[in-house]
């Protein structure tokens, strides 16, 4: 690392609180190490994917959403979304770090030498595999968006320019894979739709752009009415769509044709299983009321479109665990047989990880922070 761009700066109040964050894991960590996985989590067999899976997702959602709203500003030169681009290029990063840190936790036996375990299976190319392919991408994005932070701190733009160009196309396709993962199981009604990997792909832009109107509001950039207004109009459009295309998949698949679809998506209406995460967090926190917001603040009040975004947010996660979690709650073993429902409660241990995962985040994101000038832009 260039020297010249390394500046120490006093230790903020919120890199001690990340710290302290990312200390609740501690417990999980504990209890998987002494207990094991299987007893520490509460997936099963029926339902192998919980707040772990759910909390990559999301992470991977953000870093995604935030670096393709900075590529639109380097690569696509979007004045308006170009706009404290270091600070934004550092969060995709941390968010991807904070992601690993899920991911590394959800795998079976953290501490059987996972990262020899993931090159033997990477150097296996099973190709046909989703997996293999949203490994081989992550693999390539983590070290690009370190490019890119170091290149935009040097102000190489240029060279911050092309990580940039590569970095849309990359963050595009690698998230498209994620979603890919889940939408190629055919024994899940739920995922397995051609909408289901481009919903994932605007819930992630919206979150970007959420993050970002955060940001703003806490810098000294709360005063760009321009940046704020572009940002609010898009993240409205956005969730707009989100609310569109739930309300509409809600109604086609529950007074349609009776399907396993249909079946499985009657798990969010009436008193469905997961009604009441449907209805008041993702439909009406995560997309109503930042809607509402949005349009009070005039698409440039900070505090409101800032506050519109943390609402925002809240709803892509409850977003991720309903659509995961409601993938794996109803299963049928043949056609002949009625569905059986399942159940998932979070754990302690999963929900102490998925914690200290948002304070690796701060960490990496407030260290940062301290060691590196995030104030001045290279235009």
């Amino acid at each position: 690392m260039n020297a010249s761009i390394v500046q120490k700066k006093p230790v903020s109040i919120w890199l001690v609180l990340s710290f302290l964050v990312a200390a609740v894991g501690l417990y999980g960590i504990i209890q998987v190490f002494t207990h094991g996985q299987e007893e520490s989590y509460g997936i099963s067999r029926e339902v192998p994917w919980g707040i772990l899976i759910i909390g990559y997702s999301f992470f991977v959602a953000i870093s995604v959403g935030t670096a393709i709203i900075g590529s639109l500003a380097h690569v696509f030169k979007v004045d308006a979304f170009h706009i404290m681009s270091k600070k934004v290029a550092l969060i995709s990063l941390a968010s991807l770090i904070g992601a690993f840190y899920l991911i590394f936790w959800e795998l079976a036996g953290p501490f059987e030498l996972q990262a020899l375990r993931l090159v033997v299976y990477f150097a296996e190319f099973e190709t046909t595999s989703p997996i293999w392919w949203m490994v081989t991408f992550y693999m390539l994005e983590l070290p690009l968006l370190a490019l890119e932070v170091y290149f935009l701190l040097s102000k190489k733009s240029n060279s911050a320019f092309m990580a940039a160009l590569v970095g849309f196309f990359l963050g595009v396709i690698a998230y498209g894979t994620l979603a890919f993962v889940f939408a190629s199981n055919a024994t899940r009604p739920l995922w397995h739709t051609s909408s289901f990997s481009l919903f994932f792909i605007i819930s992630a832009v919206a979150a970007g752009i959420s993050v970002i109107l955060m940001m703003i509001f806490f810098s000294k950039e709360s005063s760009n009415k321009k940046s704020i207004s572009a940002l609010s109009k898009t993240l409205f459009i956005l969730l707009f769509i989100m609310l569109f295309v739930d309300v509409w998949n809600v109604i086609i698949n529950i007074y349609g044709v009776e399907t396993e679809l249909s079946e499985t998506m009657r798990q969010f209406v009436g008193n469905g299983v997961l009604s009441g995460n449907f209805y008041t967090y993702e439909i009406g926190l995560g997309l109503v009321i930042p809607m509402i917001l949005i349009v009070v603040a005039k698409f440039e009040n900070s505090f409101l479109t800032a506050l519109a975004g943390f609402l925002a947010v809240i709803g892509v996660f409850f977003a991720r665990f309903d659509t995961i979690v409601g993938g794996q709650l109803l299963s049928r073993p043949s056609s002949q047989m009625d569905f059986i429902q399942h159940t998932y409660n979070v754990s302690a241990s999963e929900l102490t990880l998925f914690i200290s995962g948002l304070g690796v985040v701060g960490i990496v994101y407030f260290l940062g922070a301290m060691f590196f000038d995030l104030e001045e832009e290279t235009h």
